[in-house]
């Protein structure tokens, strides 16, 4: 693995170099979930709903504790941009050991409250009932998930995007497979329906979290991590790390709680609408990979870039990923509008739930291009190390903006599932211009690593 040549000329080709792997991976990481409904789909709305739900639970508590890797991943960038690889590699060490202890931590409370923490979400007690096998598996191995992250934050900080991307292909893959095997009970496997989903990704993170810290422990790649730097505690790089991450942590903890009492809120409609939410769910966050693509390699190349003395690239980095995110995520709104029912028919759903899930998709194409510049922009400014920007921008938008207006739209005014969906559209367009106004005040460039 060799440095980025971080110039101006390079600039599109070191874009592309880093975001075509994590568009992929996140694709990878997308059909895990959309595999997982599209299977379990033919057991019926019930089970659709189950494994959406406690599905959304699982993802929306690792991306809270990951986001401590926010941290690590943008002074690893900065380490790397200065040719210091030997501290950025006991930063990475710390990351993987702070995962490691957080996922033993919360592991066993997501084991003994799974079925509340399902009934609390709304759910319908037979619902609920489907949903606790699933998430108490998955919940059981959360510190392999926590560590695919921090694995795979560490590497992309240092410019590698490649190793995450064929990881998360392997890990789809063994899903898929099991998926097959486990759900339906094919050959000497048993018939565990909605828990053989839950079995099937926790065998595949399992072997994930294998092949990559192989790769970081073997020595072939740029952050070369040995085992003492994993058992020996670092205090000076885990006050780094949690200086910028906390606001990350607040961030992610507000924005997934936000997206909780949204699935609440949609939860309260019924069983049918929670499954059409699901389906549309899956479906646009296919739209959401080029925008998370292109924000990771923001990230590492502003996060370089400032560790060489380059502010200037680092503002052309921001500019350029944001025309390219908007131009895919653009396509992706015109694909929506002309394409929902299309789309959704491929999850085979009753027909109450096809059509309010084609509703929603052509709602989720209104929102693509301020995702697109939101995703962007946040960032290139995590990237920096501000990490305050964006999550001041999420503490108001959570509390007066998103759960408010899908509350007032879905319920109050009786919209529906189409309201819900409204609302959150409304809020990702002013998140847009926040951020774009928070970039343009330059606070990023003084945030000191």
């Amino acid at each position: 693995m060799h440095l980025l040549d971080l110039t101006e000329k390079n600039l599109n080709k070191n874009i592309f170099k880093l975001c075509i792997p994590v568009a992929i991976e996140n694709i990878l990481h997308m059909s895990v979930f959309i595999s997982d409904t599209l299977m379990v789909g033919r057991l019926g709305t019930d089970s659709i709903a189950a494994v959406g739900l406690a599905g959304t639970l699982f993802f929306v508590i690792s991306m809270i504790f990951s986001s401590l890797n926010t941290g690590s991943a943008s002074i690893v960038a900065r380490y790397i941009g200065a040719k210091e690889k030997d501290r950025a590699q006991i930063v990475g060490a710390q990351a993987i050991l702070m995962s490691l202890i957080l996922g033993l931590v919360v592991t066993p409370f997501l084991i003994f409250f799974a079925n509340k923490i399902l009934l609390l979400m709304s759910a319908e007690p037979h619902v609920a009932d489907l949903g606790t096998d699933y998430l108490q598996i998955v919940g059981g191995f959360l510190v392999f998930r926590l560590v695919i992250l921090a694995c795979s934050g560490v590497l992309r900080g240092a410019g590698d995007t490649r190793t995450p991307m064929k990881v998360t292909l392997v890990v789809n893959c063994i899903n898929i497979l099991f998926n097959w095997l486990l759900i339906f009970g094919i050959g000497p496997f048993p018939k565990l329906g909605v828990s053989g989903v839950g079995w099937a990704t926790a065998i595949a993170y399992t072997i994930g979290t294998c092949l990559l810290l192989t790769k970081l422990f073997a020595g072939k790649c740029m952050v070369h991590i040995r085992i003492h730097h994993v058992t020996r505690i670092h205090i000076e790089s885990l006050q780094r790390i949690l200086r910028i991450s906390v606001p990350a942590v607040i961030d992610a903890f507000l924005t997934q709680m936000g997206f909780l009492f949204f699935t609440k809120i949609v939860t309260i409609l019924g069983t049918v609408p929670l499954a059409a939410h699901q389906i549309a769910v899956r479906i646009e966050s296919i739209s959401f990979m080029p925008g998370f693509a292109l924000a990771v390699s923001t990230a590492t190349l502003v996060g370089q870039s400032l560790g060489a003395k380059n502010t200037d690239l680092a503002l052309l980095s921001m500019r350029r990923s944001c025309y390219f995110a908007l131009g895919l995520m653009g396509f992706f709104a015109v694909i929506f509008l002309i394409f929902p029912e299309q789309m959704a028919m491929i999850f085979k759903p009753e027909s109450r739930v096809l059509s309010l899930a084609v509703v929603c998709i052509m709602v989720a194409a209104l929102e693509q291009p301020a995702l697109a510049i939101y995703m962007v922009y946040a960032g290139g400014l995590r990237g920096a190390g501000d990490t305050i920007s964006p999550m001041i921008i999420t503490i108001v938008s959570t509390l007066c903006l998103h759960v408010p207006l899908a509350y007032l739209f879905g319920i109050t005014l009786g919209w529906g599932l189409a309201g819900v969906w409204f609302g959150a559209a409304v809020d990702w367009i002013i998140r847009a211009v926040a951020i774009y106004i928070l970039y343009k005040r330059g606070r990023w460039k003084r945030v000191s690593v």
